[in-house]
Parts: C-alpha cells; sequence; structure tokens
C-alpha cells in the first residue's frame, strides 16, 4: 500500500514538472495552427479593409492584390517563427537556444523585407500608373518602361537589405563594385547605349505600344518595350527583337498616328474608248466621292495620259478610316462602285497588247528557161 502511494505521488510530482512543457508544446502547435490555417482568411480580411480605406487612390486595388500572394507567404511564415519561438523558449534556456531565437528573428526579418520586395515587384506597373495618372497608350508604354527600371532597383535594394540583416559588411562589397565599374561599363557598351536608346524612345515618343510602325527592315506592332530592346510582331506573327539603339537611329513610320489615308489608282480603258464615255466616267468617278462618307479632303481625278495599250485615268483621295480592316472595306466598296458605273457607262478595261502589222509585198516569179 504504500508502495502504490509513493507511486501515485512520484507519477504527479513528476507529471506536474512536465505540465509546463506540455502547455507550451500545446501552445506553440496551437499558434502555429491556428495562423497558418487562418493566412488566407486574414490577408483576405486586411486587403478588403485596406481597399476600403484606398477606394479613392488609382489603381489601389491592383496595388493591393499584388500584395496578396506575399502576404499568405509571409503569414505563413509568422505561424513557423510564432510556433517555433515559443516551442524553443519555453522549453530550453541553454546559451545554443537563445543564439537560435536571434538568428530565427534575422531570418524572419530578411523574410519579411523578400515578401515586401515581392509585392513591390508585382505591383510597379499600378503603383506607376497611380503615380502618373491616365490610360492612354503612351502613358501604357511609359509604365511599362519605367517598372522595369523599377524592379532592378528594388531587387537590388532587397538584396542589400537582407545582407545588411545578417550583418554582411557591405563596404567591401560596394568597394569591389567601384574597383570593378569600369571593367562592367567597358563590357556593356551596347548595353548602354541601347538603354539609353530607350530613353530616348520615351522622351522622343515616335511610337507606343500597339502602334504599327515600319523601319527599312522591319513593319509589325509594337508588343514591349524593355531597357534593352524593343519587341515587334510582324504580319506574318512573328517577333522581331529590335534592339532600342538601332530603333532610336533610323527612320520610323508609325501608321498607327494617320489621321486619313491615301489611294491610289491607275484605270486604264481601251484605245476604243470614245471621249464621251471617258468624260463620263471620269465625271461620275468624282459625283461617287465627293457623296462616299469615308473620303475626306479634295478628290483628284483626270485623264492621265496615253499609255502603250490603254487611255489612263488617275484617281486620287484620303480614307478617314486608317485601320487595316475599315480601310480595306471601304477600298473594296469603293472599287466595286467604280467598277459598276464604268459598266454602265460602256468603257472597257485595257489590258497589255500589241498590235502587228504584216507587210505584204508582191513577189514577181521568174519566168523559166525555155530549151533550145
Amino acid at each position: 500500500m504504500n508502495l502504490m502511494i509513493s507511486a501515485v505521488t512520484d507519477f504527479f510530482i513528476n507529471f506536474s514538472e512536465f505540465l509546463p512543457h506540455l502547455l507550451t508544446i500545446l501552445i506553440a502547435f496551437a499558434v502555429f495552427g491556428a495562423v497558418f490555417m487562418l493566412r488566407r482568411k486574414i490577408v483576405s480580411l486586411l486587403i478588403s479593409f485596406m481597399k476600403k480605406i484606398c477606394q479613392r487612390i488609382p489603381h489601389a486595388d491592383e496595388i493591393l492584390d499584388s500584395f496578396t500572394r506575399p502576404l499568405v507567404v509571409l503569414a505563413a511564415a509568422v505561424s513557423g517563427y510564432l510556433g517555433i519561438k515559443i516551442l524553443i523558449g519555453g522549453l530550453f534556456t541553454a546559451q545554443w537556444s537563445v543564439s537560435f531565437l536571434v538568428f530565427l528573428a534575422t531570418l524572419m526579418k530578411a523574410i519579411v523585407i523578400v515578401m515586401v520586395a515581392w509585392g513591390l515587384l508585382r505591383g510597379s506597373a499600378p503603383i506607376i500608373s497611380a503615380i502618373r495618372g491616365g490610360e492612354s497608350s503612351l502613358d501604357q508604354t511609359i509604365v511599362s518602361f519605367l517598372s522595369n527600371i523599377v524592379k532592378v532597383v528594388i531587387v537590388l535594394l532587397a538584396a542589400v537589405m537582407v545582407m545588411d540583416a545578417f550583418d554582411y559588411d557591405i563596404t567591401g562589397l560596394i568597394t569591389g563594385l567601384g574597383i570593378t565599374g569600369l571593367t562592367v561599363a567597358l563590357a556593356a557598351q551596347d548595353t548602354a547605349s541601347n538603354l539609353f536608346g530607350g530613353v530616348i524612345i520615351i522622351a522622343d515618343k515616335p511610337f507606343a505600344v500597339g502602334d504599327w510602325i515600319q523601319t527599312s527592315s522591319i513593319e509589325g506592332i509594337v508588343e514591349d518595350i524593355s531597357l534593352r530592346s524593343t519587341r515587334v510582331r510582324t504580319f506574318k506573327d512573328a517577333v522581331i527583337v529590335v534592339p532600342n539603339s538601332t530603333l532610336s537611329s533610323t527612320a520610323i513610320i508609325n501608321w498607327s498616328q494617320m489621321n486619313k489615308r491615301k489611294v491610289e489608282m491607275t484605270l486604264g480603258f481601251t484605245y476604243q474608248t470614245s471621249h464621251e464615255t471617258l468624260d463620263t466616267v471620269i465625271s461620275g468617278i468624282r459625283k461617287l466621292l465627293a457623296e462616299d462618307p469615308d473620303v475626306v479632303d479634295q478628290v483628284l481625278v483626270g485623264f492621265a495620259g496615253f499609255n502603250a495599250s490603254s487611255l489612263d485615268v488617275s484617281v486620287n483621295f484620303f480614307l478617314r478610316v486608317t485601320d487595316l480592316p475599315s480601310y480595306s472595306d471601304a477600298k473594296e466598296r469603293i472599287n466595286f462602285a467604280i467598277m459598276d458605273l464604268c459598266e454602265k457607262a460602256g468603257a472597257d478595261f485595257a489590258y497589255p497588247t500589241q498590235t502587228i502589222f504584216l507587210e505584204k509585198n508582191e513577189l514577181t516569179a521568174e519566168e523559166p528557161l525555155k530549151n533550145e
């Protein structure tokens, strides 16, 4: 009986000593589990609350949405940090545990820096849009260009801050960069020229993202303007990457900035076409173009001259529509109208012909020799 009482007493004494450790373990896992399981809900409530506060700020929703994923990852990291800190701090008192908690705090600080940098990288474009304001294609071009520069700066600053958090001596790194700066500058002359070419393109504004441009070697739609190059998608659906230094030093035709589009054509009629018929056709085309709603400015239609196999009538006018589909539809409609007009007037279109005249010579046959 005494042995049983002694055993029970020892059990409760040992259990009372272990109870604080058990509570510490349970609290650590409870905190970790609660924060980890509710991390998405916590971030969602925080983002919704911030959107209500910042609803009058342009692009605020896009900026805050950019931080959603980084904040979810950060919340998971915080749950692990709190759980480990409670567990280590409550169970161990040795010097290594203090050092480990200091390292854990430093690691958590670095994770916060990385997550903030990640959110800024995702939100660089909407942040710049909010600063500039406006929704034009030119603004989008500048936003795309500046966001690339901002991303590089964010990555560099985040890297420096993380190294500083771990007490890394960045003075030597900066000195080393200064020593190798000249070598890098010499090796990156092409990159620097492309960078300045991109700045010139942005400042001079010869085109924007989405514009149809043409140079001596390329033609297509501008898809992106980056620090080094410009991406152009050709009408064969191929992508050409052009260095900015090349584009900034060549002549560029921006077809997207046309206010009107010119149409030039020459109609050739047969030489059997009479003066009256030709005059009727010319007058009819002038009237047709003058009444067309898509034709703008002065219309020039006239008898151009005598070609080798046709009587030529030149037709010159401008259309108010400039995009290729609308331009093609308007031009096709006018061409059919001109064709109908010529058929009604009885004017036949000419095609390249040649008339060959054969001269027939009268040959005198020699009289046959008489036999003696």
